[in-house]
């Protein structure tokens, strides 16, 4: 136990709406531990962050004048006095007793990343995620999404990544990851950030006990932006996060992976989204170099040991990839990745 259980609680707002209206009432309601609430926001126009502190006056306002992205959260993380730290989407509404349920979990299990499960705010029977997952391409996905909760996924268990709609941890574990990395602007950042927890020995954790109702962020949807983001983001973090010798070992394999993403975004008229991936990896090579050197110096875990948490599939949303698709796609994924794993145990 940490000295004084303050939880911060870090919330951005982009033209919310009533969604993060109804996300701030519910903490407001359901928190009985000590809290402040940091919401912070991009520069919304329809002042949805000014009725939310009209309504609760205790809330610490931060108005940013241009978007900074989810990279706006290291602001909150700054002015946070609480010793432990929430990551909250605004598009999220808490239960009873949330905060002390991960506090409990969090002096039960030791240093780490929690997440809760995960439901559909518009059906409470189905999962939004019972855990968040990688592959060795860096194709990450929610576990269980869309599937009936009938409490298959009722174990408290390792995970790749908690889900950046909500985080648990310390301050003192964020400070030792470091930065939510401006690059990512939106998508994969909570990758990015499990990922660098995971190099630094720090695990991430499934915690089913704590269920919080997502929403999911209407702001992109399944548009040509979003698979742009989430293809150039995925690539980040596979050229800094990676040493440079896993990189290479893997590389061919990584091709073949990118010529079948390639094939897919050709048929769904997206390849536009590929090549601007492509052209932005380009214009950002120097950061990410930067970030590789400095991650390398950083690391406690080899990549060998990392990937322990990491799958041989891949699971989306059917209305990306149909069930048939998918089952075919994972085959092939399955077979790649038994390979990539002995490449990078050698």
């Amino acid at each position: 136990m940490l000295e004084n259980n303050l939880a911060s609680i870090i919330i951005l707002n982009y033209n919310g709406g009533n969604t993060i209206i109804d996300c701030i009432d519910s903490i407001f309601n359901f928190t009985k531990n000590d809290f402040e609430l940091i919401l912070i926001d991009n520069n919304s126009k329809d002042k949805s962050h000014l009725e939310c502190k009209k309504n609760h006056d205790e809330i610490i306002l931060i108005e940013n004048h241009e978007n900074l992205g989810l990279a706006a959260r290291n602001i909150g993380i700054e002015k946070a006095k609480g010793e432990y730290i929430v990551l909250l989407d605004s598009d999220t509404i808490v239960e009873k007793e949330w905060i002390s349920k991960f506090l409990e979990s969090y002096n039960d299990h030791g240093e780490g990343l929690f997440q809760p499960k995960l439901i559909d705010a518009n059906d409470h029977t189905i999962i939004n995620s019972a855990g968040n997952l990688i592959n060795l391409f860096g194709q990450a996905f929610s576990r269980g999404k869309g599937q009936k909760d009938t409490g298959q996924f009722n174990n408290f268990q390792k995970i790749s990544y908690t889900s950046g709609a909500c985080t648990f941890t310390s301050k003192l574990i964020v400070e030792k990851i470091g930065k939510i990395d401006s690059l990512f602007f939106a998508y994969h950042d909570d990758v990015d950030f499990g990922w660098r927890g995971q190099l630094l020995g720090i695990p991430s954790y499934y915690e089913p006990k704590i269920t919080i109702l997502h929403k999911g962020s209407p702001t992109l949807k399944w548009s040509k932006e979003k698979f742009f983001l989430l293809e150039r983001n995925r690539w980040i973090c596979l050229l800094s996060l990676y040493s440079r010798k896993t990189f290479v070992k893997i590389l061919p394999i990584l091709i073949i992976v990118e010529i079948g993403t390639s094939i897919y975004f050709l048929k769904k008229k997206m390849i536009f989204s590929k090549i601007k991936a492509l052209s932005s990896l380009i214009q950002h090579r120097k950061e990410i170099e930067k970030k590789r050197k400095v991650i390398k110096k950083t690391r406690i875990n080899s990549d060998s040991k990392i990937i322990r948490n990491f799958v041989d599939e891949f699971d989306t949303s059917p209305i990306i990839i149909n069930q048939k698709s998918k089952t075919r796609i994972n085959s092939i994924i399955l077979s790649l990745s038994k390979t990539a794993r002995k490449l990078i145990n050698e």
